[in-house]
């Protein structure tokens, strides 16, 4: 299933011709991310209150983490996941714990000034 899946993401046209069914497979992919969702949005109730704006600093934050790790690379958004939580977790400590987020959105620019595809991106 995973491999079908993989297939269907990558060129619709080709995986229905190799017999798979995509829309089963579209179906299955949203199912999953319905599912995510929805666990993380039980397990976040118990830290914050909840109201409609919540999830906007965490969407901006996987945000960035995608544009520091590259669009087009998994392995780079989960990097860049990583060095925003390293930045967050260091900054709390050594500096003034209200400017993490600042650290971040300064790692944030100086990546997307330097290299546009992000770290581990390539080129279309």
């Amino acid at each position: 299933t995973g491999r079908a899946l993989q297939a269907t993401a990558m060129n619709r046209q080709a995986a229905a011709l190799m017999g798979i069914d995509t829309e089963r497979m579209y179906m299955l992919a949203y199912s999953l991310g319905i599912a995510c969702v929805g666990v993380a949005g039980t397990l976040l109730t118990n830290f914050f209150i909840i109201f409609p704006e919540v999830g906007i600093m965490f969407v901006l934050f996987a945000l960035v983490a995608v544009t520091i790790g590259g669009f087009g690379s998994i392995h780079g958004a989960l990097i860049g996941g990583l060095i925003i939580g390293l930045i967050e977790s260091v900054g709390g400590f050594v500096g003034i714990p209200a400017l993490k987020q600042v650290l971040v959105f300064a790692v944030f620019v100086i990546v997307v000034v330097l290299r546009p595809r992000g770290l581990f991106g390539w080129a279309d």
